[in-house]
């Protein structure tokens, strides 16, 4: 490295050119830059979904879930299959394994459901998709005063004109019920007309039809034969005839039924800030750039908006681009605040120049970072912004180590170019060494498990670049100007920054000399006592985080600017009890929305904005967004929900204010060959988490069962022919209906259906009042040839791994227990009761919670082999096995420091904090290598081993000082932030410069003692060189 540090000295133009380039090639990249709030995560997942409409859930599973599972289980690459059965649908999940090719598996998958011959003739063939991941840029919301027709026909009006905009790639029109065409049919009107179900759909097929029929081969010319007599609308389908008689009289489809063209049967009902309401979901697949698309969205729904109807409004809502800026705002005026404090700390003890220099690298490693990024497949999102954040103490440390050494060197009589070669040449070695283990710190997160993987790729990226062009800009760059760095004017030596400096140089010389020497003598003299005082305070850290006096999240609630509640009412109920119960949700918010846009603090920009309330089926969703950074979604979340009040009548009740939801925080599964086992399991999981404090809302997924009516012949209709299928199909034909043909207009297959009328579906009594016809065209009582019974099934039914599942899942309120410990208590005191008494019952923890333990125990298997590395190369280093453990040392000590500091100021432990423990490292080995290193010069050079501990700690005190310094002061900024926006990364934060502070006594005390306490053992078993380790440097 020695060649090319003198060759930049010697060509300072090229330091300049490499420099700009860097700086111009960074901002010349950062269009290119994918941007979006959160990276693109890697879904290895093939979805089997099939309709079977008008089915009950135990029916789906038996007819085409198991069949499914039985055809693909066998497969390679399949990591979990999972299956969900519910009313007229299934849907099989496969979960791929890592690395294995997804579009061969899905290939296979095709060729097996394919071959499948047993699924039921009135079921829709099963369509199999490798989910892929899209980015939702926002959503666009139509509301006013029109008729559900009128709404969906804008809607896709607008949706046609969206997705041609530039920038959009996707455009879903969303909760729009699909157009049905509805014949229906009375029993009166069958019996009158003598007339069946079979022979009302097959007259329609055979009128409503358009038919090539061939062509005429003319001498001038082909001539196409056409049949056109499709039926498109209710005139047409009313004008077919059904029959006629001998006098030409005829029977027409109006006579018997009445047509309605109008939607299919799905509950729906949404309101937007009180309107009826479509949404219109905008969703880019590719080079997402948020900010790019979002303004494009804005500027159509601007233009548009001008031109609708009276009384019809357009809403761009649910912006992905305003949490972004946002988040770009607070990190980079936090990174620039940093970054100006430390430059004017750097000031404080060197040159202003030098100090400048020192910053420009800090500059320059960003600016080459972003230059190289685009092609690495990463972009700028708040992952890889927060590596920024999180390098910003790392890549000042290589600057101020060399600085520092040229400063002392220049400072000790040398030229210009001779001082900067030779304090460059002194710590060239243990820099690129530091450099190298902290990307083996990080090097782990190329290989973490599960959707974090991919998700989290970014930082190691960033960390590694911004570390490399930091080396290249420390060692290249900042000697070539330090070495033509003119000497400093007198009159600059006695203006006010001038002595200032002086005074702060000259007390840390003072400090490190008068006072810290002193003190490190008596350490040395005692240095099993340090070391034992150390440890204790290690042991003490752990057992603070061990014993539960730290609370752990493993993905923090990172507060976004909507508060959602979704909740689930009991399946077959009315619907006009959802519709009550979203009515009450959207009057609790907007007496919330009221109260919070009276306060005076919101009086300019109000606090909340829109709000919707969509009702579906037998459940709820409502979003309410916010519109002010300082109105902390979370204390919304929870006053909604205690506004609510009692929700008993719910099955679910879940609220979310966080930009990603994992879901209830206990989540636990259960799967068995017995149903029954787990139906009383449910009760018996239940009752055991109510007995922990804080945990509330606790559903599982028994809970609400389906009433069936289960259909069985009597002895009469054997005598009339009549099957249990001819029985079943009827029944179907008159409640569900029977799907006569499928017709294209306005974009989709419209069904055509003929079925009783609605009134005649809604009672159990209809049954029993039908007819059912014969083969031979008699018609007989239901009551005389069939029964049905009332039996209890399931709304849903969920099976994993070709076994029926339960899910038992729970929130824990903040003052609670952590639902770790409550997952391990019960997992200890109540599961091996429940294996005895469910033989075959298997449980397994889910959700976050398995999130939390995979990440971790992958983290202790990745950090120990990086350590292992670590210790390797420096072991072939230093020709000794005890200095990496030096070097290593300050790693376990710098976790002390970022559990006190948790402690201290009472943050949750999370995987950011994690993050900082990881960036600790890589500045603490720094700081515990150039020491090390100057140690092992001085004894080269002929020291005693007690007189280079001392000089050579004593040397290094004012880089070791400034480089932990700096860190801390560049973090102040973000550690102070009160925006709820930025609470998500002081955790990391917190672990960066609070174990930086305490690893640095470590470093400049423990280390030391340790040093001697080696040689004590190597003297008394004789195995360690007296004449100490060999220098890096030598």
């Amino acid at each position: 490295m020695n060649g090319p540090i003198t060759w930049f000295i010697k060509n300072p133009i090229a330091g300049n050119l490499l420099m700009v380039l860097l700086i111009i090639g960074g901002f010349a990249s950062i269009p290119k830059l994918d941007k979006q709030f959160f990276p693109t995560p890697e879904i290895n997942q093939i979805e089997i979904r099939m309709e079977f409409r008008g089915a009950s859930p135990s029916e789906v599973e038996e007819q085409i879930s198991v069949r499914i599972e039985e055809a693909i289980h066998d497969l390679n690459g399949i990591e979990e299959l999972r299956s969900t059965s519910r009313e007229g649908l299934a849907t099989v999940m496969v979960e791929v394994e890592s690395d294995y090719p997804t579009q061969k598996l899905t290939n296979d998958i095709n060729t097996r459901v394919d071959a499948i011959r047993t699924f039921p003739s009135d079921a829709e063939r099963p369509t199999v998709t490798e989910l892929t991941y899209r980015h939702q840029m926002g959503r666009v919301q139509i509301y006013g005063d029109l008729s559900e027709r009128e709404m969906k026909q804008l809607g896709e009006t607008l949706r046609d004109e969206l997705v041609r905009q530039p920038w959009v790639s996707i455009v879903e029109l969303q909760t729009a019920r699909p157009y049905e065409v509805s014949i229906e049919v009375s029993e009166d009107s069958l019996q009158r007309y003598q007339i069946s179900f079979d022979q009302l759909a097959n007259a329609v097929r055979q009128a409503s039809i358009n038919l090539p029929a061939g062509s005429v081969k003319r001498d001038s010319g082909d001539l196409l034969i056409q049949t056109r007599g499709q039926a498109y609308d209710r005139a047409d389908f009313e004008s077919i005839v059904l029959r006629s008689d001998i006098s030409g009289q005829e029977l027409l489809l109006s006579d018997v039924a009445t047509v309605k063209d109008t939607f299919e049967d799905v509950d729906v009902d949404i309101e937007f800030n009180g309107q009826r309401s479509l949404g219109l979901n905008v969703y880019v697949t590719t080079s997402p750039d948020v900010i790019l698309t979002t303004d494009t969205v804005k500027a159509w729904v601007a233009e548009r908006s001008q031109t609708l109807p009276e009384g019809v409004s357009l809403e761009f809502w649910q912006d992905p681009s305003k949490s972004f800026k946002e988040r770009v705002r607070t990190l980079v005026s936090n990174g620039l605040g940093g970054l100006v404090l430390v430059i004017v700390v750097l000031m404080l003890f060197l040159r202003p120049m030098l100090a400048f220099w020192v910053s420009v690298g800090i500059v320059v490693a960003y600016m080459g970072t972003l230059f190289v990024l685009p092609y690495t497949g990463q972009g700028l999102n708040m992952i890889s912004l927060f590596a920024f954040l999180l390098t910003l103490g790392i890549v000042v440390d290589d600057a101020i180590i060399v600085g520092e050494s040229v400063h002392s060197a220049q400072s000790r009589g040398l030229s210009g170019e001779h001082g900067a070669l030779v304090g460059a040449r002194q710590v060239v070695k243990p820099v690129i060494f530091a450099v190298i283990s902290t990307m083996v710190f990080f090097a782990p997160m190329f290989f973490l498990p599960g959707e974090w993987g991919p998700a989290s790729m970014g930082i190691p990226v960033v960390v590694c670049l911004a570390l490399a062009f930091s080396l290249i800009e420390s060692l290249l760059i900042l000697p070539s100007h330090l070495a033509h760095m003119k000497p400093e004017p007198e009159i600059a030596q006695t203006s006010w920054l001038g002595r200032t400096r002086r005074a702060c140089a000259d007390g840390l010389s003072w400090f490190a000399n008068d006072r810290y020497r002193p003190f490190l003598e008596k350490c040395l003299r005692n240095h099993a006592m340090v070391g034992g005082f150390f440890l204790v305070m290690l042991c003490f850290s752990l057992a603070l985080f061990g014993g539960g006096y730290l609370k752990s999240a493993f993905f923090p609630r990172v507060n976004s600017d909507f508060v959602v509640g979704n909740v689930e009412m009991p399946q077959g109920g009315a619907f006009s009890d959802t519709q009550a119960m979203r009515d009450r949700m959207i009057q609790a918010a907007e007496e919330i929305k009221d109260s919070y846009n009276a306060q005076p603090r919101f009086a300019e920009t109000g606090a909340i904005d829109n709000i919707l309330g969509v009702a579906g089926g037998n459940k709820i969703d409502l979003v309410m967004q916010t519109v002010n950074d300082d109105l902390d979604t979370e204390e919304v979340a929870k006053r909604l929900r205690e506004r609510l009040g009692d929700l008993s009548e719910a099955k679910d009740v879940r609220f979310d204010y966080t930009i990603r939801d994992p879901g209830k925080p206990i989540t636990l599964q259960f799967a068995s060959d017995s149903i029954a086992d787990l139906e009383l399991l449910a009760d018996d999981v239940r009752a055991s988490l109510e007995r922990y404090p804080g945990v509330f809302d606790i559903s599982d997924s028994f809970d609400a069962p389906l009433e069936e009516l289960v259909l069985s012949l009597k002895p009469a209709a054997e005598n009339l022919g009549i099957s249990l299928a001819d029985v079943a199909r009827q029944i179907r034909q008159a409640f569900y209906g029977e799907e006569v043909q499928r017709i294209p207009r306005d974009g989709e297959d419209i069904r055509v259906m003929v079925r009783y009328p609605e009134a005649e579906r809604r009672a159990i009594a209809n049954i029993n009042s039908m007819y059912i016809r014969t083969s031979d065209g008699r018609e007989v009582p239901f009551s005389t040839v069939a029964a049905y019974r009332v039996e209890t099934g399931y709304q849903s039914i969920e099976r994993v791994d070709r076994l029926r599942t339960l899910e038992v899942a729970a929130d824990v309120a903040d003052d609670g227990a952590p639902p770790r410990a409550i997952v391990e208590s019960i997992l200890q005191n109540d599961a091996p009761t429940w294996l005895q008494m469910y033989p075959g019952l298997s449980i397994n923890m889910d959700g976050e919670l398995q999130e939390e333990i995979e990440f971790q125990q992958a983290m202790v298997y990745l950090g120990m082999l990086s350590m292992l590395v670590i210790f390797g190369l420096m072991a072939v280093a230093f020709k000794s096995y005890w200095q990496p453990f030096l070097v290593l040392t300050a790693v376990p000590f710098g976790l002390m420091g970022a559990i006190f500091g948790h402690w201290i100021l009472g943050w949750q432990v999370s995987m950011f904090s994690i993050m900082g423990v990881i960036a600790c490292a890589g500045v603490v080995v720094n700081d515990n290598l150039v020491l090390i290193d100057r140690i092992n010069n001085l004894r080269a050079e002929g020291l005693d081993l007690e007189s280079a501990l001392l000089q050579g700690a004593t040397d290094r005190f004012r880089p070791i000082i400034l480089t932990s310094v700096t860190t801390f002061v560049g973090l102040i900024p973000i550690m102070l932030e009160t925006s709820v926006q930025a609470q998500f990364l002081i955790p990391m934060v917190v672990s960066l410069s609070f174990g930086v502070m305490f690893a640095t006594g470590v470093t400049l005390v423990l280390v030391p003692a340790l040093y001697l306490l080696g040689d004590d053992i190597g003297k008394l078993f004789g195995t360690l060189s007296r004449r100490g380790p060999k220098a890096l440097a030598s």
